[in-house]
């Protein structure tokens, strides 16, 4: 008689002869064999005692088929509209005690928001690469694009993997609007994702072991959210020009340096409290009365207008923004 059974944490299930049973013990490996005998004595007629050992009970524990998916995003991801490339962030957690590959999908057409987000123009599920904390696109730290059935990733048991979903926003939503996506993973084992807990697939588990669909029925689901409504502030800061004492434009001790600060407010809402804060550095003078804000002249002194020359550093307030929103602050050091 063969007998097959299934140790997991807390939680998991005991599989003996195909059925399936809470167990609360450590987890134990798939393909691990456990022995076991029984021991007997006795004596007769007062004689001396009998020891009798049964034969060794053993068995193979299967691999459990289970997986789950965890949104990480604290809260709705702020885009604007339109916008592009605004990552979803999930975990990918393989709780089997084997091996398992894992496919992965994406679906934008979910009822109950406001807009379908659309794959992003970079690509649609990126896998963490791990040698940067958060989505990068491109760079020597960028992300791994995903491509089904290439790259399906593999984890080890109770590994995890954090997978990120790129979306673009379509133009003309409104403030406040979502847009949800939900991502996949299934087992890639044949006949595994979606079969009734407690399947067996026989010898298709790690090591030729019987495979056993968990209550995850090998596969999870998991849906994140976009909310219009983010403002994006950037700030560019270029040299406009340089002016020599001998009408050139050299950069060489002497020269007058004329900096251009453009802050942008891009999306939907507001920047509460813009301001730009520009020290000069040690090798340079600021050229007094030279501050520019969006074309008009301002005052060194720290009065009524929104800028000044205070404590080494031009600076400008802008107060609260509501995007979109554009300003330029220019100003004159000289090289010493």
């Amino acid at each position: 008689m063969s007998c097959r059974t299934f140790v997991k944490a807390t939680g998991g299930f005991l599989l003996l002869n195909g059925l399936i049973h809470n167990a609360k013990a450590v987890e134990t490996p798939a393909g691990t064999i456990i022995q076991s005998t029984s021991t007997i004595s006795y004596t007769i007629g007062g004689g001396p005692v009998k020891v009798v050992t049964s034969p060794v009970a053993a068995f193979t524990v299967a691999q459990l088929l289970d997986v789950a998916m965890t949104w990480q995003d604290a809260a709705p991801v702020a885009v604007t509209s339109p916008g592009s490339n605004n990552a979803l962030t999930f975990q990918l957690t393989n709780t089997g005690n084997g091996p398992e590959t894992l496919s992965l999908t994406r679906n934008n057409a979910l009822a109950g928001d406001n807009y379908d987000p659309s794959n992003g123009s970079v690509g649609a599920i990126f896998l963490e690469s791990g040698a940067q904390p958060g989505f990068q696109a491109t760079g020597p730290n960028a992300d791994i694009a995903y491509v089904p059935g290439s790259n399906d990733p593999t984890l080890a048991a109770n590994a995890s993997r954090i997978v990120y979903v790129i979306s673009n926003t379509p133009a003309a939503q409104p403030s406040g609007s979502t847009g949800n996506v939900a991502l996949s993973a299934a087992s890639t084992l044949a006949g595994a994702a979606g079969a009734a807990p407690g399947t067996t697939l026989a010898g298709k588990g790690a090591g030729g072991v019987d495979a056993v669909v968990g209550s995850s029925r090998a596969q999870a689901s998991q849906i994140g959210s976009y909310r219009v409504g983010g403002v994006q502030v950037s700030v560019v800061k270029t040299v406009l020009g340089a002016a020599d004492a001998l009408g050139g434009s050299t950069i060489s001790s002497g020269t007058v340096v004329t900096y251009r600060i453009v802050v942008s407010a891009t999306g939907v809402g507001t920047a509460q409290g813009l301001s730009v804060t520009d020290p000069i550095p040690a090798n340079m003078s600021y050229v007094a009365n030279s501050i520019l804000v969006d074309g008009s002249a301002r005052s060194d002194a720290a009065d009524g207008d929104n800028a000044a020359f205070q404590n080494g550093s031009v600076q400008a307030q802008f107060g609260d923004t509501i995007a979109p929103a554009s300003h330029t602050v220019q100003f004159r050091v000289t090289i010493n």
